[in-house]
């Protein structure tokens, strides 16, 4: 792409189009300004901090305040990906500043611009400030540069799409979340980060930088917030502030909800409510300010109930308050909460909304000061409780005051950053030289091990991301098809810690085990011997008719002819399907219309299963896959062909089914066949499922890491399915439809398909077709 854009650039240079070649440089060499330079040391290692802006803002003054933290030993460079009037406080701090202003809004200009600070500067390790400046992992990766990502989103809340808190895991070398809350609900956004080690480390109590303001101003400015939050009430009025900006996620509704409740209860105090900061504007906001505004005016709130916009004097809001209520939806850690308790100001919230609730809670103050989750009739209680009584409300400020000055530790905060920088760049250098002795074995497979967006990368960035998928435990893969390094760490161990897999297996000279299982290929010629035709089944589930005519013509590719046994959970469709299968030269034992229950499994083991174990030696099991629940239909239809070239053939593979059954026929050890999947998946969420399930079948000891046929397609011995068939599921065990992505007793009966083999001493083996994946 750069190449391109630089030919263009010469292109419109070279025919005399200024206007042209200036818009296509700004393109390709975005404007910034570099300051600070004479701040560097020779003697110094340097690090890098990123920041989405420079507002004032939450993320921007946490590393602001990093780089006042880490100037004493560090030259730091403090890239800006957006603006913001903090861009000088981080110079004046002692950082080299980039500030490139329309970065943020412009991803596919971080790379270009991370690569060249990594030109300029040789970095130790980069704290990379919130997901949103998360377009500078993948560069920094690329440079050889450990990151670490520090999480203040409450994902499900601010990232859009799932996706994001993926590439910020796969891509950093460690996740740093700064509440419990956060990580608990990025977990339950992407089930995926539970492969992963992820810190919950709560920053310290952050400082902005001190506004130049003319001292006149600032006496002016501090007692017009004192008039305003008290405007000739009593001095016995109990004020209970808020801040922040007027949003739906701050829960301003709530806070006016909490208000109405307190003025409404018989109290020994009259209380105020006071809220700081900008956007309650509702002669320009026609909807949340307008809301706002009426709910006010419905209640009677006018004379209890105050908006103030943002000030300078917030120092004074805090000594004025009584209590601070954090009435927010989602708020990970706010500062105005953490600055509040610094001031001796209680601070009460909602449970399970922000980390303040989780610190409260954990430092004994949960009963005084955290309310049932959004529950405002709760929260007025412990408003009125605090406002009503001095004495409690003097000793619950100074339990508040201590708890956050041990709790919200910047220097301890430092320090653990720091040591997990010093961690990472061992794990990076780790890393490197893994990469390299996967290269120089030649062993890996990358059309095998790399998903389709790698392939156009070169073979060393192949095989070092290869790697990172283990380092970082996002979308593991395997490196050739015969090997699975999820069992090779979990029952052989490793040699070196945090290493790959693979590196170490290489290193220790490819010892044999269970980490390593036979491939069947695609035939070279058609000689061996086939079982009888008619000891041979082949079950197919038809939910989406549309499909089933690929899976006629790749089975027509083959000699064999097995007995078919069809499943329909639709009558509407047995029309269609029998105009698929009328050219069928073999027999059709049976078309059957089934419940919609269980899938394809059900209908195999509940309809089908006794029937074709008591007549047949081999039974294939098929489906119409078409992964419905995936979000790119593309997905769903380059899964079914790397099943079905696998499982029946193709123009890559030929006639696979022979050569299955052939194996199988040869080998009477050999009780399943199904396709090497280059993703290691494991039990996900189903692990529970299948113990119960395993336990009724006399299966115990369930490894962590497997192999199965994932997608649930395959070729078995029919006696291999005993385990299974013994269960003698019925209909109704099945769950109904609609079935969640992952998590019920199906996909743990999928797992089981492999795992419950050594039950009838038998065995597995995988195929795979040179230069199909997925």
């Amino acid at each position: 792409m750069l190449s391109k854009g630089l030919n263009a650039l010469r292109y419109a240079q070279q025919n005399g189009w200024p206007a042209l070649a200036r818009l296509i440089k700004d393109r390709l060499f975005p404007a910034h300004t570099f300051t600070g330079e004479h701040h560097l040391k020779a003697d110094r290692e340097t690090i890098l901090i990123v920041s989405h802006e420079a507002s004032r803002s939450g993320a921007p003054v946490l590393a602001y305040n990093l780089v006042w933290a880490l100037v004493g030993q560090y030259n730091v460079v403090a890239l800006l990906m957006g603006p913001g009037p903090l861009s000088p406080a981080f110079r004046d701090a002692g950082a080299v500043v980039m500030s490139a202003p329309d970065l943020k809004h412009r991803p596919e200009r971080v790379y270009r611009t991370v690569d060249r600070l990594c030109r300029r500067f040789r970095f130790k390790f980069a704290l990379v400030n919130s997901l949103e400046s998360r377009a500078a992992l993948p560069a920094l990766y690329d440079r050889d540069v450990p990151s670490i990502c520090l999480v203040h989103e409450f994902a499900s809340c601010y990232t859009r799409p799932r996706e994001v808190i993926g590439e910020a895991c796969f891509w950093s070398d460690e996740m740093i979340f700064s509440a419990r809350a956060t990580l608990e609900d990025a977990l339950a956004a992407y089930p995926e980060l539970h492969n992963r080690h992820c810190h919950i480390l709560p920053q310290g109590r952050c400082l902005p930088p001190v506004e130049e303001i003319d001292e006149a101003r600032l006496q002016t400015e501090q007692d017009r917030i004192r008039r305003l939050m008290r405007s000739g009430n009593s001095a016995e009025d109990v004020i209970v502030l808020g801040a922040g900006y007027v949003n739906f996620r701050k829960g301003v509704d709530l806070f006016l909800d909490c208000a109405a409740r307190v003025i409404r209860a018989p109290s020994r105090r009259t209380c105020r409510f006071v809220w700081i900061g900008k956007g309650f504007e509702p002669d320009k906001d026609p909807e949340y300010s307008v809301f706002l505004a009426d709910r006010i005016r419905r209640d009677g709130l006018q004379e209890h109930v105050l908006f103030i916009d943002e000030t300078s004097a917030i120092e004074t809001a805090y000594q004025e308050a009584d209590l601070l209520l954090l009435p927010s939806r989602l708020d990970p850690l706010p500062n105005v909460a953490i600055d509040a308790m610094a001031h001796g100001v209680p601070v009460l919230c909602f449970d399970k909304t922000t980390g303040i609730a989780d610190f409260l809670n954990g430092s004994g103050l949960g009963s005084l000061c955290v309310a049932d989750y959004l529950d405002s009739a709760d929260m007025a209680a412990k408003i009125l409780a605090l406002a009503d009584s001095r004495t409690l409300r003097r000793q619950t400020a100074d339990r508040c005051r201590q708890a956050a000055a041990d709790f919200f530790d910047m220097r301890n905060y430092v320090v653990r950053l720091q040591a997990l920088g010093e961690d990472a760049s061992e794990r990076a250098r780790q890393e490197r030289a893994d990469a390299r002795i996967i290269l120089e074995s030649g062993l890996f497979r990358s059309d095998f091990a790399c998903p389709p967006q790698w392939q156009e990368a070169t073979a060393e960035k192949k095989i070092r991301r290869y790697v990172r998928t283990w380092a970082s435990g996002m979308v593991r893969r395997k490196p050739l098809p015969g090997f699975h390094p999820g069992i090779y760490l979990e029952q052989h161990g490793l040699a070196v810690p945090n290493a790959n897999p693979f590196a170490d297996y290489l290193r220790a000279g490819e010892p044999e085990g269970p980490w390593r299982y036979p491939v069947i290929g695609p035939p070279k010629t058609n000689g061996r011997n086939l079982p009888s035709g008619h000891r041979v089944a082949l079950h197919v589930h038809v939910f989406y008719p549309e499909l089933l005519a690929d899976i006629m013509t790749r089975l027509s590719r083959n000699r064999i002819r097995p007995d078919l046994f069809v499943s329909i959970a639709d009558e509407q469709i047995r029309p269609s399907v029998m105009s698929d299968l009328k050219d069928y030269s073999g027999t059709i034992a049976d078309i059957r219309l089934v419940p919609n229950r269980g899938r394809d499994i059900g209908p195999l083991f509940t309809a089908f299963g006794r029937d074709i174990a008591d007549h047949y030696d081999f039974v294939g099991h098929l489906h119409t896959k078409k992964s419905a629940d995936v979000e790119e239909a593309a997905i769903g239809r380059s899964w079914q062909r790397f099943l079905l070239e696998n499982l029946l053939g193709g123009e890559l593979s030929g006639a696979m089914a022979d050569r299955i059954l052939a194996e199988m026929k040869g080998d009477a050890t050999l009780g399943m066949v199904f396709p090497d999947d280059p993703n290691t998946v494991g039990w996900s969420a189903n692990r529970s499922v299948a113990e119960q399930l395993a336990e009724r079948m006399g299966l115990r000891n369930l490894p962590e890491q497997f192999n199965f046929p994932v997608g649930a397609m395959f070729w078995a011995r029919t006696s291999a399915l005993t385990p299974l068939l013994n269960l003698k599921l019925d209909w109704e065990d099945y769950p109904e439809e609609p079935l969640p992505y992952d998590g019920t007793m199906l996909h743990a009966l999928e797992r089981l398909l492999s795992l419950s083999l050594p039950l009838e001493n038998l065995r597995w083996a995988a195929t795979h077709v040179e230069g199909l994946s997925r």
